[in-house]
């Protein structure tokens, strides 16, 4: 586990330090990857206030809280964003789908409840040739990914739905993204989103020249997940790149060994 504790205008004690680092940790065995954890610590007037930002499993958590004295501050950060983790945790392990029977070809898959493993996202910035880079490494067909927004005002900052996808189709690479103007309105309709054909205009392992050529506002799958398991069942393809209706995002579902995942932002 990566952690930071830092003190904004104030010295941290070593046995402060200490107390901080053991209580943080504690946060591990929530998680199957747990990327980082930064910890801040400061005064503020009379109070004594702690801050953490936690990244693990493609996902970001943040809590704030104040006290009398540094230590009373920590635990109860502690206790904050440990129950914020477990309620995501219990809200998002998985999510359900409809009925096989209720797909195109019941016959073959019978009346079963099948699964849909959940998959979130780094919530991290990339640029297009980061996410292009990735998607190489990866060896993948397509990567769901966070446009190179650094600097997010609240939690309700449109530009914290800014997702695009990049995949693979029949003719190239291409890029789905939703414009700003309609992010700011959060009015969305199947013809607002724009299509971008990919070209690698120089190719390289670490720095590739990539153009963008805009085809317009494209006719992007818009429906629901129950609507994207037919259609991949429908088309036979191993991935379906839509806009989810119900979450307002832009997903990915894609056959995962003899099941599905749904590829998504951090929600």
């Amino acid at each position: 586990m990566n952690l930071a504790i830092t003190g904004r205008h104030m010295e941290i004690t070593p046995s402060l330090r200490e107390y901080a680092e053991k209580k943080i940790k504690k946060l591990e065995k929530y998680f199957h990857q747990l990327i980082d954890a930064r910890v801040i610590l400061f005064i503020e007037r009379v109070d004594h206030v702690a801050e953490i930002v936690v990244n693990g499993d493609g996902v970001q958590f943040h809590a704030i809280e104040k006290a009398g004295d540094m230590y009373s501050s920590i635990d109860l950060l502690y206790d904050k964003i440990e129950k914020q983790i477990i309620k995501h945790k219990e809200k998002h392990s998985d999510h359900k789908a409809p009925s096989l029977s209720t797909l195109e070809n019941p016959e073959d898959v019978g009346d079963e409840m099948i699964r849909v493993a959940l998959k979130q996202v780094s919530n991290k910035p990339f640029d297009i040739v980061e996410a292009f880079l990735q998607m190489r490494v990866d060896d993948a067909d397509f990567m769901l990914f966070k446009r190179g927004v650094f600097t997010i005002k609240s939690d309700t900052d449109y530009l914290n739905r800014n997702y695009a996808i990049i995949y693979r189709a029949e003719e190239g690479l291409k890029m789905i993204e939703i414009p700003d103007k309609v992010l700011k309105r959060n009015s969305f309709h199947p013809g607002c989103f724009l299509v971008y054909d990919i070209k690698i205009v120089k190719d390289s392992p670490t720095k590739p020249k990539i153009k963008l050529k805009k085809c317009g506002n494209a006719e992007v799958h818009y429906m629901t997940l129950g609507e994207a398991l037919k259609l991949i069942a429908e088309l036979k393809s191993s991935f379906v790149p839509f806009f989810n209706t119900e979450s307002k995002y832009l997903n990915v579902l894609y056959r995962d060994g003899d099941g599905f995942a749904v590829m998504v932002p951090p929600l």
